[in-house]
């Protein structure tokens, strides 16, 4: 038994049952023992990797996005949530700086990053560029601006989420239990949390299925409308429409745990080692966007935005694609590939 584990136990001996949202947060953020909170490695050295730890492509045309949508003058903000080990956030300075010294020169870099083990181990790639960075904790800290280009990738997915589940047409919450020498589930009343969430985005769950409910998604809306007056946002995820997502053939939800590169769909064991996450329900990210101003711009895979938005541009030099950039682009194309599971939205707030 780990210290996480025991942790849990105690909680769950103390109240009967805790929600799994809660059990979730436990083992991706609790303070101490949280997954998220002790990584010092993703990527191939850990437990996944993201379309950043590929290579550059990804970083270098949201650059070219900074490029061709920045102010003419004044301080270019430009805000990563979740910027992790700062891969995409040093490709993108790298190729602003060699495209465009000037502007490169005005950008202020907000580097939100909640886990300081995984940064801190890795700050020193980006050490030619600190002068044009901003570190904060949580969202909460930043300042207020007139406009930013905000990013993240790989962000909302790893929210801690309520389980909500309909047998015999009731309609119950997850809970976890415990008997030795297994977790169980207990099902009890939804939260007001969850029915308002449910209300909120029109959601059914059918009988027989257990769909999983992001509820800070609001937050995360609500913060930067308040932090940010306009702002052009490209959100990266894996997930679906609300439709596709809580369809009946995908009536196990899909809650997965990640543990050196490996999947498994028992994600009770290995607490505070193995990361936890469910696919993005799009259609909430564009609902709570409008509701704070947003307007949803562009929804397409990933594929179909890096050759929407300069992607071929990399390589109008006649340059022929380096081995690394061809298993970039092989990975990132090709149907099936990531560029195919991933989706990026893009928002707008004017």
């Amino acid at each position: 038994m780990n210290k996480l584990q025991k942790k849990i136990l105690d909680k769950i001996q103390a109240e009967g049952a805790i929600s799994f949202r809660e059990y979730m947060a436990m083992c991706l953020y609790d303070e101490n023992y949280g997954y998220y909170q002790t990584r010092t490695r993703i990527g191939r050295e850990g437990d996944f990797f993201t379309s950043a730890h590929l290579g550059s492509i990804l970083g270098r045309v949201l650059g070219k996005r900074v490029i061709d949508l920045a102010p003419k003058e004044g301080p270019v903000h430009v805000v990563e949530l979740g910027a992790g080990e700062g891969y995409l956030a040093l490709d993108m300075l790298e190729y602003i700086s060699k495209e465009n010294l000037p502007l490169y020169q005005r950008i202020e870099y907000h580097f939100i990053e909640q886990n300081p083990s995984v940064f801190n181990g890795n700050q020193k790639r980006l050490n030619m560029h600190l002068a044009r960075m901003i570190f904060y904790d949580n969202l909460s800290e930043l300042n207020t601006l007139p406009f930013a280009f905000i990013f993240s990738n790989e962000f909302f997915d790893a929210f801690p989420v309520h389980l909500v589940t309909r047998r015999e047409n009731k309609l119950t919450e997850v809970y976890v239990g415990y008997k030795a020498p297994n977790y169980t589930r207990v099902f009890r009343e939804p939260s007001g949390e969850v029915w308002r969430e449910l209300k909120e985005l029109g959601v059914s769950v059918g009988e027989g299925c257990t769909i999983e409910i992001n509820s800070d998604i609001e937050g995360v809306y609500s913060r930067l409308a308040d932090k940010i007056e306009k702002f052009h946002m490209v959100t990266i995820d894996y997930g679906y429409t609300q439709d596709e997502l809580y369809h009946p053939d995908r009536k196990e939800g899909t809650l997965m745990g990640y543990h050196k590169h490996a999947a498994y769909e028992n994600i009770f064991q290995l607490e505070g080692e193995m990361d936890l996450t469910s696919h993005v329900n799009f259609d909430a990210l564009i609902h709570y966007g409008e509701k704070f101003g947003a307007d949803p711009k562009y929804f397409k895979n990933q594929r179909t935005y890096l050759m929407d938005f300069g992607l071929f541009d990399l390589f109008q030099d006649g340059k022929e694609p380096t081995t690394t950039e061809a298993f970039q682009l092989k990975t990132l194309l090709l149907p099936g590939s990531m560029g195919d599971v991933f989706k990026i939205l893009v928002q707008e707030k004017e």
